[in-house]
């Protein structure tokens, strides 16, 4: 059986396995560690993904949930830290802490793009309900136009009734609307039977 040039080899495998779990365990995201790695394997970011996904997460999940412990952690330990009174801190504390928060802040860009999705789906939910009733109105034309249709037509029907010396047909309505043209023959002889 040949090998394919371009498989992957247990040593890369175990490279980016480490990656990714050190990118996890520090509160990073998988995607930078499939950039940082790919550098290094000279493969593209895209293919370390598809492999971490399809092959190597199922086998790391207990690593997985390790680092993620390891992350809560020391998240927890920082924030106890930052808990001290802040009559405590002094200049350079202070701004030590609030680049702390600025970062933190940068990294929370999901956030951001969630708010514009969210301003996104509201302005297409509104493009929504005006057409909405857009097409609410039109239905509520053509509701008028069919009511008067259905006028003109039982006024059609009456007078061809009425005229019934001077004309040879009668015009007669279905009860679902449908207008239909009888001799007056057959007019007479069904007004006979009754």
């Amino acid at each position: 059986m040949k090998l394919r040039q371009d498989g992957w080899t247990s040593h890369e495998d175990q490279l980016l396995k480490e990656r990714v779990l050190a990118h996890i365990e520090r509160g990073s995201t998988q995607l930078n560690a499939f950039e940082e790695i790919a550098i290094e394997l000279n493969r593209t970011p895209a293919a370390c993904g598809f492999r971490w996904n399809s092959c190597l997460r199922k086998e790391c999940q207990k690593q997985i949930s390790e680092a993620k412990k390891v992350r809560y952690a020391k998240r927890r330990e920082e924030e106890k830290k930052s808990v001290e009174k802040s009559s405590d801190w002094n200049a350079e504390q202070l701004i030590m802490r609030m680049n702390q928060w600025i970062s933190r802040l940068e990294q929370s860009k999901p956030a951001e793009e969630m708010e514009l999705r969210v301003i996104e789906a509201e302005k297409d939910r509104e493009k929504l309900e005006k057409d909405n009733q857009l097409l609410k109105e039109q239905i509520s034309e053509l509701k008028e136009d069919y009511h008067a249709l259905l006028y003109l037509i039982e006024k059609a029907r009456k007078l061809g009734t009425e005229d019934g010396d001077r004309s040879s047909s009668v015009f007669k309505m279905e009860p679902n609307g449908n207008l239909f043209r009888m001799e007056k023959k057959a007019v007479n002889e069904s007004s006979e039977h009754f």
